[in-house]
């Protein structure tokens, strides 16, 4: 059944809405990477458009803390490579929704893509049928909501990395905003756990950390998050077919 035909300016707004909450530990992380640049030596405007350019915030703060601790650039290059392969994996888990999309959509979209972003729009996409979410043509709006979520992200870690290269020195240090680094992911967690795929990945990923921990340069935690997107991956195919089956 069809459901209640919608606009691209309302999935936007929805699509903020969702993302919204998020950018309760988004802005204490991006305040960190603006400080942490700045202890680093990096230029106020080069952290700045390091945001807006690499938009990897998790990277990008690995990044200056390895240039803090003098590493070469093959180091820094190699390891915040590893650390986005799970973009990769983001990428094919959302393919399917978004290939229908013109080039200029699928590309603007690519960018937009992280973490947060990923967790609100998959869990738009898995549990709305597009019918859901159609003008009265009947075209599918739900990039909309990617949109919205991607740029609400985008906009408040630029505004959080700004704060913290302009108030940085005038935070006082028993603030102790380390916090938001681990609150970012635990709220991503929150969302992801209340589908299948998502417990599917954390089981696995949790099993993987432990299994692979003895491994150098923290590369268990590497192998563990590819480990968990795979399954994720793989749970939402495997559900899709057995929906399939089900219905032929």
């Amino acid at each position: 059944m069809a459901g209640k035909a919608t606009s691209a300016s309302g999935e936007f707004l929805a699509g903020c809405r969702g993302e919204a909450p998020l950018l309760l530990g988004v802005i204490p992380f991006g305040m960190i990477y603006g400080i942490a640049a700045l202890a680093a030596g990096v230029p106020a405007w080069v952290a700045q458009l390091a945001s807006a350019m690499v938009f990897a915030g998790a990277a990008q703060l690995v990044i200056v803390q390895m240039l803090a601790a003098g590493a070469g650039a093959l180091p820094i290059a190699l390891t915040s490579g590893l650390l986005n392969l799970r973009h990769v994996l983001y990428s094919a888990s959302m393919a399917e929704y978004v290939r229908h999309l013109p080039r200029r959509w699928r590309l603007l979209l690519a960018y937009l893509l992280t973490d947060e972003a990923y967790a609100v729009a998959v869990l738009r996409y898995q549990r709305h049928a597009a019918d859901t979410a159609q003008r009265d043509d009947g075209a599918d709006l739900r990039h909309w909501y990617f949109f919205g979520a991607g740029f609400t992200l985008w906009a408040g870690w630029q505004l959080s990395t700004a704060a913290g290269l302009l108030f940085g020195a005038t935070i006082p240090a028993e603030w102790e905003l380390d916090f938001a680094v681990p609150l970012t992911f635990i709220a991503l967690l929150t969302l992801l756990l209340r589908e299948r795929a998502g417990r599917a990945a954390a089981l696995v990923a949790g099993l993987g950390a432990l299994a692979f921990a003895g491994l150098p340069y923290k590369l268990g935690l590497v192998a563990a998050i590819l480990l968990g997107l795979l399954a994720g991956v793989w749970t939402v195919r495997r559900l899709e077919r057995v929906k399939q089956e089900s219905a032929a």
